[in-house]
């Protein structure tokens, strides 16, 4: 199956599809989020949120085949290892904004890309009783991703579908928690690691 997998992939190469030029483009991600750092003060973003399973909707705009832009929406869920005592307890992490990407080789069966982008965050923990039974409330941090890149493979399968592997690092830092402003002095910076799939279908 592997053998078929790559000679298939070896005769895509050798024969280029021609990309389609300016136009829209829908793409679907999936990744898996990794967060690093502080949110407020000693507090780590991995304690109040962990790690999350992600899933994302965007729509771009091709102004050639190799240059794009586009906005997005992601929604993930994880768990607050240090609030959750059983299935009920949770977290989600909403971001929203735009993004730039570039394409280096669009014709060809494996086309490198790269990406900057800026956004908005916004965490939610649900939050637990000592006796784990009852739920005591939610913590809500939100604040500015300050700055994200991508760096990623497409395999083009046909003019119309891409598909393939990416990586996203960002940097944030909250400045609300609930409805009240985090003190200047308090705040930290976080960062978001996301491996993911990304794919997108070219009209």
């Amino acid at each position: 199956m592997v053998s078929l997998f790559l000679l298939w992939g070896a005769r895509a190469q050798a024969q280029p599809v021609e990309p389609k030029g300016a136009g829209f483009a829908l793409g679907f991600r999936t990744a898996y989020g990794v967060p690093v750092g502080r949110s407020v003060a000693d507090a780590r973003v991995a304690d109040e949120f962990g790690q999350t399973l992600s899933q994302q909707v965007e729509v771009a705009y091709y102004f050639n085949p190799r240059l794009s832009l586009g906005a997005y929406f992601q929604l993930g869920f994880g768990r607050s290892p240090d609030a959750c005592f059983e299935a009920l307890c949770g977290a989600t992490v909403v971001r929203y904004g735009l993004e730039l990407d570039y394409r280096f080789r669009p014709g060809e069966f494996v086309s490198p890309w790269v990406g900057v982008g800026i956004g908005y965050e916004f965490a939610t923990s649900q939050l637990v009783s000592d006796d784990g039974e009852d739920l005591a409330g939610s913590m809500q941090r939100r604040g500015f991703d300050l700055g994200h890149a991508n760096v990623g493979l497409d395999l083009r399968l046909n003019r119309t579908v891409v598909l393939g592997p990416y990586l996203t690092t960002s940097l944030g830092r909250y400045r609300k928690t609930d409805a009240r402003h985090i003190p200047g002095d308090s705040r930290r910076f976080h960062v978001w690691l996301q491996p993911g799939v990304r794919m997108q279908l070219h009209f």
